[in-house]
């Protein structure tokens, strides 16, 4: 009997054991299984909002919102620190026009870059489109930001020499061109009126001056439809920007192929009869009394802009009986 009881406590306490080391198994692998659980909810990453935009925040590092929070973010897709103008007018124009808010009454939003006199204008020059307004000044001369905004470029870029670009909550973008010195970085915000950097003479220019521009989703506008340079203040507080006028006047490279065209056209419907008005004779006409640019061109089945270009004439000039005309 004593060796039987001693037989069952050796079986019952091996019983208990085998039991209390199966429940720390169970217990070690639920510890186990919680950890991957714990660690996997660390891994997760989390959601938040700005703008209508989901950006993802890790643990380790911060979100960079900076794409997200830079002004005009529901008109451009990107925000671009390399190109100048990487962006397409007709691909992101959709409407016929559109209403930019330039300024609001009395709020001294706008403040003219440089106090210069004008030095070139919007328009073809040198066999080249000029897509800005040139303003006089001395190398070394303060240039300052037109309207609130954030920095999107500031480098030096082929042409513009030293170059700043600055975005505004508007949609235009301003460009200030040739500088010697720039003195803002990219995604600095800016308040009118901040100085953006020092006038010059870098780039694709002949003389110190700052080459200034306005532009929106990347067509380039003549800057006088919006700022008196006398005065150095702006026309009115917006602007309506319509389609036909950037086909009509904005679009120099296409305005300057459609004329070449016009032209090309003009003389082949004229070709072998382009001498046919009267006073012409193997390509010239001799102007007679009553004549002006337009009864020339009319006759002749031509232009007056080509008559112009060919005869290095003015619209406006007053010709003269017996003036040779090159048709």
């Amino acid at each position: 009997m004593k060796r039987l009881f001693v037989i069952l406590s050796i079986t019952c306490i091996g019983f208990f054991n085998l039991n209390a080391i199966s429940g720390s198994s169970h217990d070690d692998k639920t510890k186990r299984g919680d950890d991957k659980k714990n660690k996997t909810k660390k891994d997760d990453t989390t959601k938040f909002v700005v703008n209508n935009e989901n950006i993802i925040e890790g643990d380790d590092e911060t979100a960079d919102t900076t794409q997200i929070l830079f002004p005009s973010h529901d008109l451009y897709a990107t925000w671009d620190t390399v190109w100048a103008h990487p962006y397409n007018f007709t691909e992101s124009f959709k409407t016929d026009s559109v209403i930019i808010q330039l300024t609001n009454e009395g709020d001294g939003g706008f403040v003219m870059p440089f106090k210069g006199g004008k030095t070139s204008v919007f328009g073809w020059r040198r066999y080249r489109p000029h897509y800005g307004t040139d303003i006089d000044l001395e190398t070394g001369d303060q240039v300052v930001s037109a309207f609130d905004g954030m920095v999107r470029l500031a480098k030096y870029c082929q042409g513009y020499g030293n170059c700043v670009i600055i975005r505004h909550n508007n949609g235009l973008e301003t460009v200030y061109g040739h500088l010697s010195k720039i003195l803002v970085e990219p995604g600095q915000s800016l308040a009118a009126g901040a100085l953006i950097g020092l006038g010059g003479n870098t780039g694709r220019s002949r003389g110190s001056h700052l080459h200034f521009e306005f532009r929106y989703l990347g067509q380039a506008l003549d800057t006088e439809d919006f700022i008196d340079y006398d005065k150095g203040t702006l026309k009115d507080y917006c602007f309506t920007l319509r389609k036909a006028d950037v086909e009509n006047k904005y679009d120099l490279r296409a305005l300057h192929t459609r004329h070449r065209k016009d032209i090309g056209y003009a003389r082949s419907n004229a070709k072998g009869a382009k001498y046919a008005g009267p006073g012409a004779k193997n390509g010239i006409y001799y102007v007679r009394n009553g004549d002006n640019l337009g009864k020339i061109a009319k006759r002749n089945h031509t232009t007056i802009k080509a008559l112009c270009k060919k005869n290095k004439l003015k619209e406006t000039t007053v010709l003269r009986i017996g003036q040779k005309i090159k048709i």
